[in-house]
């Protein structure tokens, strides 16, 4: 199956479980508005479960919630009041509140950067620690640049509960690159490609440094990552950003997609970053002829306390099977990947994620949400929405839907 981008199938109103193409066009609070409205259902759904997370692992009431991200404002207004702009239409076109899609926005720095002022904040009980109850699994996330062109992609896990919030969002901003993300409805961005040849992937990281200070949240520099017209670009902004959150950005450039190169030199860059500003990234080049894989941890030493380990325990043992795997790799492919990301060794905490049964808490059991696999040369998005060891992997083609929009 091939959808057309254009006149997506089915579209708005698809029932939860079902793929939701929302496509918005226009100011950002009609973009707003436009995405609030077609995914209602989905966002009061993320709105309800994220109300029972934050208790869960954060120790926070949803007042609280609400009220730690709002310290966040004078921050994303200074970086770009656009944003706030598009969360209140999505809060208008939902039927929610600003401070309810905001705090959807923050999802990051509550679950992870705000467990220790959780308590201060309203907690319903001590905050938990690194070692407290277990973060929902994360992604698995890689770039292989050993073949004519470059393939990259990422498994996306989290709670069961995503599957029924997933959105494919489209959006034609008035100005700047057309953008593609695969996203929890009411937020901002995840991971995408856009008109400009980027193709940006991620992986949540978490150390001692990440306490909730107000910055720019991470699923908000997600969407300027998106919003960037080049490699160079990106890069800078992510170093120049007030960041929040510890994280890791993968980022691949494309030729213009008919097989001109950008003449940025390195086709896709990863870097790890804790919160802060220039000084606190790590910048990795991926070489042609290599490949790289990045999962939930810090690849080098870094000067504060990594706790993915500790949050995401199966992090290493994923890096290791997802490296070996494409060691062993006879060529490198989409068919090829795709075996990788259905991989079950070490299940249910494996690269192909699921639920497990034996875990004492529905909010403590993780699966596979989404897996991605981009072709950025030929601007094509190869998705399961689903754990792709048994849902059918669709492709998106969007060369028209970004053609002349760099």
């Amino acid at each position: 199956m091939t959808p057309d981008p254009a006149n997506p199938d089915p579209g708005p109103g698809a029932a939860p479980g079902e793929p939701l193409v929302v496509r918005t066009t226009g100011s950002p609070r009609g973009r707003g508005r436009q995405y609030g409205a077609a995914a209602r259902e989905r966002i009061q759904l993320s709105l309800e479960s994220y109300e029972r997370m934050y208790a869960h692992f954060a120790a926070l009431r949803w007042d609280a919630a609400t009220a730690l991200a709002e310290t966040f404002v004078p921050v994303v207004e200074a970086f770009n009041a656009d944003y706030l702009e598009e969360m209140a239409g999505i809060a208008e076109g939902a039927g929610a509140e600003f401070p309810d899609v905001l705090a959807l926005n923050l999802r990051t720095e509550i679950l992870f950067s705000a467990r220790a002022r959780a308590e201060s904040l309203g907690g319903t009980e001590p905050p938990p620690g690194p070692h407290g109850p277990p973060a929902p699994s994360e992604c698995t996330a890689f770039a292989d640049l050993r073949g004519p062109e470059p393939i990259v992609g990422q498994n996306w896990d989290w709670l069961p509960f995503a599957h029924d919030t997933v959105v494919i969002l489209q959006s034609e901003p008035t100005n700047g690159p057309r953008w593609v993300s695969v996203v929890e409805a009411g937020l901002l961005a995840k991971f995408g490609m856009n008109s400009a040849g980027l193709t940006v992937l991620t992986n949540a990281l978490v150390t001692s440094e990440d306490r909730g200070s107000p910055g720019l949240p991470y699923h908000l520099l997600l969407r300027a990552l998106l919003e960037s017209d080049s490699l160079a670009a990106a890069e800078e902004t992510i170093r120049t950003a007030r960041r929040s959150s510890s994280a890791n950005y993968l980022i691949a450039a494309a030729g213009d997609g008919d097989g001109n190169t950008s003449g940025e030199g390195d086709g896709a860059i990863d870097i790890e970053a804790r919160p802060g500003g220039p000084d606190d990234v790590t910048r990795h080049p991926v070489a042609p002829g290599t490949f790289l894989v990045h999962t939930n941890h810090f690849t080098e030493p870094v000067p504060a306390n990594d706790y993915g380990p500790a949050v995401f325990s199966d992090t290493h043992d994923r890096y290791r099977r997802a490296t070996a795997l494409a060691e062993r790799m006879p060529y490198p492919s989409v068919a090829a990947w795709q075996e990788v990301l259905r991989d079950h060794e070490g299940l249910p905490d494996a690269i192909c994620c699921h639920p497990d049964p034996d875990a004492p808490h529905e909010l403590d059991r993780s699966s596979t949400v989404a897996s991605a696999i981009v072709e950025p040369e030929r601007r094509t998005l190869h998705l399961a929405l689903g754990r792709p060891c048994t849902t059918r992997r669709v492709t998106y083609p969007y060369r028209d839907f970004f053609k002349g929009r760099g």
